[in-house]
């Protein structure tokens, strides 16, 4: 039987996928910031990809089979999903909303009792960051009526972190590509975060909806937390409508560790698609977690004080927690070190014993994309005033966490998941802060938006993505161009997004934390670094 050829990937589906890439960069910060709502594009469920998409094949495409007589296939919606996932992981906790206000925030912030001008500012290189100081006070304070938004200050430290960021997504695209065929057709990873769309795309031929909405059990799914919800919110803007509460914290360990006991519907759905074993190790060892929190605060045992974006806090956890992701990476690539090998064959002689045809690139380009691109990532932190031994460690680093978390996900599908450490964190600890020194420390803080609060990254979006694409039978070369086009789209379109709306309500009116506590939180991580010097430990 001969396969069917690879579905292409329509100009008209990266079309619709970049401008629901748009509205995702333009209305998540105005959702966040100005009006003040949860974040929908701040976590690995990508909610705000998942509603656009929901809007789209519910609504728009049959509508437009009705209207036209024709609408988008199961790869083109396929497409416009990958490309909204990809783009979710970017405007908010993924990377420009924590960027922007930190390039400015250690000179707005600064005062004469944290001496940022002298303990932080010189080592700033003003490459990265805007140099007029009315511009950065405007961003913070807003501008007044009949005044225009500076970008003339922002042009060049904008286009040197995106060109950073765009390197750094194009290496875990590469890594991406390398491990695709190992997870996916070795590992057999589950993708369930690929479950919802591939069930709310798919349709029989004669009819305008997809069987996933046209059973009765969908909607009673869906009733039940939205009713809750919409109730809830209602609560918030008139008084006298009831508020549900489903939380129950229960006490353990004479009251070291509360357990908030609650039905979460998101996490009930995304388990249903679980097999037993994984939803159970899970459980496991989140509760193993709590337990271990609660002997600790009981025992007073701990090796240090809580460090930035640790999670689980305790750093005697988080520790152990990020030696256990860094275990199931390297077990991961030395199960899969037979594929290295023929993936490595295949770029250096185009060994025929490996077919990287069905790739998101040709494996010769993702190798040695790779090596370009990492090298090209340490000569950028270096030109942030970061040594080399700094600058390795710490895009290595980075670079394992989100190999290790992107498996996590791919495999359990986890709605809210964070790096046990942070990699600029783990960076100091291994090399202690006095080889790293103030500028390492500087530069390291300020790669904190797209490295520290890792709740969501591209290369994560991607991975679910390719599975997508893998079950529509997308052509993937083409692929990779939809997701380039995705990040493009997202990333000029939150950056003006936030700037704009930065300067016109100003930014400490806005909520959301990106503007006001996140960047003293930061600074107060570099000085208590530079006054409490430690040197290299052999040994931790």
């Amino acid at each position: 039987m001969i396969a069917s050829p690879p579905r292409r990937v329509s100009l008209r589906a990266i079309a619709i996928g970049a401008i629901g890439c748009l509205a995702i960069a333009v209305g998540e910060p105005f959702s966040v910031l100005v009006m003040r709502s949860s974040p929908m594009a701040a976590d690995y469920s990508t909610g705000a990809a998942l509603f656009l998409f929901f809007l789209f094949t519910l609504l728009i495409n049959p509508l437009a089979k009705l209207l036209t007589g024709t609408s988008l296939h199961t790869g083109e919606l396929a497409t416009v999903y990958i490309m909204m996932i990809v783009g979710a992981a970017i405007p908010s906790w993924g990377l420009t909303m924590n960027l922007i206000p930190l390039l400015g925030g250690f000179f707005y912030y600064a005062t004469p009792e944290n001496d940022w001008a002298n303990t932080i500012q010189p080592y700033i290189s003003h490459l990265f960051v805007p140099e007029d100081s009315a511009a950065i006070q405007k961003l913070f304070e807003g501008m007044a009526q009949g005044e225009r938004i500076p970008w003339g200050a922002w042009a060049t430290p904008l286009m040197a972190w995106s060109l950073f960021v765009v390197n750094m997504y194009f290496t875990t695209l590469c890594v991406l590509v390398v491990l695709r065929k190992q997870w996916v057709e070795r590992e057999r990873l589950n993708f369930p975060l690929a479950t919802l769309p591939i069930e709310m795309s798919a349709r029989d031929k004669d009819q305008a909806f997809a069987p996933f909405y046209r059973n009765y059990l969908t909607w009673i799914g869906f009733a039940i937390p939205a009713l809750i919800s919409s109730i809830n919110a209602l609560h918030r803007y008139f008084n006298f409508v009831p508020w549900i509460d489903l939380n129950l914290w229960v006490p353990f360990l004479r009251n070291s560790i509360w357990v908030n006991f609650r039905p979460h519907f998101e996490v009930i759905g995304l388990s249903y698609l679980l097999n037993l074993d994984i939803s159970m190790g899970v459980w496991f060892f989140a509760m193993l977690n709590m337990l271990a929190i609660g002997l600790c605060r009981m025992t007073g045992w701990n090796i240090g004080p809580e460090q930035p974006y640790s999670s689980p806090s305790p750093p005697s956890l988080a520790h152990i927690a990020l030696g256990a992701l860094f275990f199931l990476v390297l077990s991961s690539l030395w199960s899969g070190r037979q594929h290295l090998r023929q993936v490595w064959r295949k770029a250096l002689r185009g060994d025929d014993a490996i077919d990287d045809s069905g790739e998101l690139l040709p494996y010769r380009v993702a190798v040695f994309g790779f090596i370009a691109s990492f090298s090209l990532g340490l000569f950028a932190l270096y030109s942030i005033n970061m040594n080399l031994p700094t600058a390795f460690v710490f895009q290595l680093s980075a670079l394992v966490i989100f190999v290790g978390l992107a498996r996590i996900i791919s495999q359990a599908g986890l709605a809210y998941c964070r790096a046990p450490v942070a990699p600029a964190v783990f960076t100091v600890n291994t090399l202690g802060s006095s080889s790293v020194g103030a500028p390492g420390l500087t530069a390291l803080a300020l790669n904190f938006p797209w490295s520290a609060d890792i709740r969501t990254f591209v290369m994560a979006s991607a991975a679910t993505g390719l599975k997508l694409a893998e079950v529509t039978r997308l052509e993937y070369r083409r692929v990779f161009w939809a997701i380039a086009a995705a990040i493009v789209v997202t990333l000029a379109g939150s950056i003006t997004a936030v700037i704009y709306l930065a300067y016109t309500y100003g930014g400490i009116n806005l909520g959301g934390w990106q503007f006001g506590y996140m960047t003293t939180y930061t600074g107060n991580w570099i000085t208590n670094n530079l006054n409490n010097m430690q040197p290299t430990h052999v040994w931790h």
